[in-house]
């Protein structure tokens, strides 16, 4: 089962925030009830389109959604500093994932900068960080092993446990197609220790682009929630995204967002984003009803 019914068991982390933050309420809903809607937080990356600033970029994704309870980012190397990030997304939650070699992470020569990264991180909101975010391509492509990269995230982990950071939380992200028994891999091999992994993320694809109907959402997510709650970790959704299926209108995509996040809601997922971003193929929402589906999720 997930770690302390689902958030309901880190009274301690809220009671640390709220005496951190004055004013700030942290509601906490009953052990495994999962009736507290507003446990999920919703939201979105935050991609630049050409000619935007962070700041119009932001702007714009808040207008369209929000503005977003959680946004996305990626580093293809260290993370950005703290500063670098607020200007990106405010003083929201994130999902912030990062980059380096596991070979370098394991010689220690990022380990200052990890340090003085994870040591100036807010304490007034939640941090998801992600290290090196779907390994598992690149272990096929033998970039690196499985066991390279646990060990790799395990310690950068323990980096973040010295800070003694409740906001902080330590999250591993795999690709839903990793659980499915047609991938023929083994999620387990990219597991690092249960008791390091706060939360077990995956990023999961409606698959509308090749087939004539949506994947629903028990299907698509079931196996990654099992997964979840077999390691004793929470769980979230780093990425999701459809296209508008060959054949339907957009109402059909955004019936599907809407069925996602009630799933998600009804599971205790604890974020879920939407890659709002032509990268790897157009899963923008550009179409009113997708938009006002994904707003509604947003809104609660």
């Amino acid at each position: 089962m997930r770690r302390a019914c689902g958030w309901a068991g880190r009274w301690g982390t809220r009671l640390l925030s709220a005496l951190l933050v004055l004013g700030c309420s942290l509601a906490c809903s009953d052990a495994g009830s999962g009736d507290d809607e507003s446990d999920t937080l919703f939201g979105s990356t935050v991609w630049q389109a050409p000619g935007e600033t962070p700041a119009d970029a932001l702007q714009r994704v808040d207008g369209t959604y929000g503005p977003i309870d959680v946004a996305r980012l990626y580093s293809e190397g260290l993370p950005p500093s703290w500063a670098d990030l607020e200007a990106e997304v405010g003083d929201r939650p994130l999902v912030v994932s990062f980059k380096a070699a596991p070979a370098t992470v394991l010689s220690g020569d990022v380990d200052d900068e990890l340090e003085a990264w994870f040591a100036e991180a807010p304490v007034d909101r939640d941090t998801w960080w992600v290290y090196f975010h779907e390994p598992e391509d690149d272990v096929e492509a033998g970039d690196f092993s499985a066991a390279d990269f646990r060990a790799a995230w395990t310690h950068v982990a323990k980096i973040a446990e010295q800070v003694d950071n409740p906001r902080l939380h330590a999250t591993v992200v795999l690709m839903c197609w990793t659980v499915s028994p047609d991938s023929g891999r083994d999620w387990h091999d990219y597991a690092p220790p249960a008791e390091l992994v706060e939360v077990l993320a995956w990023d999961c694809y409606a698959h509308g682009d090749t087939a004539d109907s949506y994947t629903p959402p028990d299907q698509l997510l079931g196996p990654a929630v099992a997964a979840a709650d077999e390691l004793g970790a929470d769980w979230g959704i780093g990425e999701t995204g459809a296209r508008v299926a060959p054949g339907q209108d957009s109402a059909g995509r955004a019936q599907w967002l809407t069925d996602l996040g009630a799933y998600a809601r009804e599971h205790d997922a604890r974020f879920v984003t939407y890659f709002d971003s032509p990268g790897g193929g157009n899963f923008q929402l550009e179409d009113t009803t997708s938009i006002d589906a994904w707003a509604e999720l947003v809104s609660g």
